[in-house]
């Protein structure tokens, strides 16, 4: 994973004064256009379809404070896009996710990582039934035990649990330490 050169600019987007998901990403597209790199996102509270669709060639990190709804980054295909949430997520984020790299600090609802292809996920919390349901490639790792079926015909998915004196958990500790207090004021 890169180390990403921050920005003097955080793009600061509240999520209750916007209307819809969409029109945030849509905001952080153009941003990521403009060569913005840092994002902070707060007051999530259910929010679906957060980075639905996002892709490109663009390294940022974006850090979610709140509980973020369902399909979190669905169809995400950012290589070098890293994701913090500081909350819980719903169902089915990661979904179809083709690269790119998803921190999820709280619980995870149910099939976590479904259709997924490529990239990577990390889950601290709880992560519901179903994680990396029809998945066929990326790795999802896990520091708490999984759902019922997990990797539910899934030929090409992997999971990883996290544990102490990894060099790989030791190096996700770093990077989610980096991020939780980025663009704090």
């Amino acid at each position: 994973m890169n180390a990403i050169r921050p920005t003097t600019e955080v793009v600061r987007i509240h999520l209750p004064e916007w209307r819809d998901s969409l029109a945030v990403n849509q905001e952080i597209r153009r941003r990521l256009r403009a060569g913005l790199t840092d994002f902070l996102l707060t007051g999530a509270r259910g929010d679906r379809l957060l980075l639905n669709a996002i892709d490109g060639p663009y390294e940022a990190r974006i850090r979610i404070d709140g509980d973020v709804g369902t399909e979190l980054a669905r169809d995400f295909d950012a290589d070098l896009i890293v994701v913090l949430v500081n909350g819980s997520a719903g169902s089915g984020a990661g979904m179809d996710m083709k690269s790119g790299t998803l921190y999820l600090r709280g619980p995870s609802g149910a099939l976590l990582g479904t259709g997924m292809r490529g990239g990577e996920i990390l889950a601290f919390g709880p992560i519901g039934s179903r994680a990396g349901h029809r998945a066929t490639g990326g790795i999802i790792r896990m520091a708490a035990e999984p759902g019922p079926m997990v990797l539910d015909r899934s030929p090409g998915c992997r999971t990883a649990p996290m544990q102490d004196g990894d060099p790989a958990t030791r190096h996700i500790l770093t990077v989610v330490a980096a991020m939780a207090t980025f663009g704090d004021v």
